[in-house]
């Protein structure tokens, strides 16, 4: 974990509401783990407000350029701050931070991502470090609109298998991505599952995986405030034998394993 001041190469509008930022930035490329985050600063120099960093799920990383990319939605005073940064603008940020998911010891040959909306953010650069692995990899997404229509270049561009759903059926299948998991039973067999996105979404299928004994790994989208694990800001209610505990989503996460989150 470092304290980083990098340069911005690019912000660009990705779809409605929606950017992706690229920034130089060597100690992230080369650092970075699949699950990982950085918190950015988002104010400008002096200006204390907003007063907490922001966490970020790193989208992609180009290892040729030492670059780095964000994706990231405007929702509030920070990211409208991030939108509008340029090129050659200074992005404040710490990271790598959280506990990385390990692609290298999973016993499957595959692996399976579900995302649902901005959570797809992760399970792209997950994407990218298991077809580095040697893994297969297959995606299943699911929208409410196509807003996020771009992403679709850049699947096609890692080369993975893909099925887009999305509820107003603009974009690929019209539907709910919980209701198409089961379509091709096998996945199960040979690919370890990864999952982000709302909390109904995963609610869902932690129901319809654990009937089946099937288990996933979560990366949750929560509110963070220090990043490092010492204000409990960000704490997940999970199993703790026949009892619960709360653990730092910061720290001991964002990834945890789906059958042990309690979704209150």
């Amino acid at each position: 974990m470092r304290l980083l001041q990098s340069e911005i190469l690019s912000n660009d509008m990705y779809g409605p509401g929606i950017f992706r930022m690229e920034v130089f930035a060597p100690h992230i490329v080369k650092n970075i783990k699949a699950g990982q985050f950085i918190n950015v600063k988002c104010a400008p120099e002096g200006v204390r407000d907003p007063l907490l960093r922001r966490p970020f799920s790193v989208f992609d990383i180009e290892k040729k350029f030492n670059v780095f990319s964000l994706l990231y939605a405007v929702r509030g005073k920070g990211t409208r701050y991030m939108s509008g940064l340029r090129k050659g603008d200074v992005l404040d940020f710490v990271g790598p931070l959280g506990r990385p998911v390990s692609l290298q010891s999973a016993l499957k040959n595959g692996v399976l991502l579900i995302g649902g909306g901005m959570g797809i953010a992760p399970l792209n650069l997950i994407a990218r470090l298991a077809l580095e692995s040697q893994k297969t990899v297959q995606v299943l997404a699911g929208f409410k609109d196509s807003t996020l229509l771009r992403w679709e270049r850049d699947l096609v561009r890692l080369g993975v298998k893909y099925r887009i759903f999305s509820e107003d059926g603009s974009w690929g299948e019209k539907g709910m991505v919980c209701d198409h998991i089961y379509d091709e039973p096998r996945l199960f067999l040979d690919h370890d599952v990864f999952c982000c996105g709302p909390v109904d979404m995963l609610r869902s299928l932690k129901d319809q995986l654990g009937a089946d004994e099937t288990d996933a790994t979560a990366l949750l989208e929560e509110k963070m405030a220090c990043g490092i694990g010492a204000c409990g800001g960000c704490v997940v209610k999970v199993k703790k034998g026949k009892d619960y505990d709360y653990v730092r989503a910061c720290r001991e996460g964002p990834a945890f394993r789906l059958s042990e989150v309690i979704f209150d």
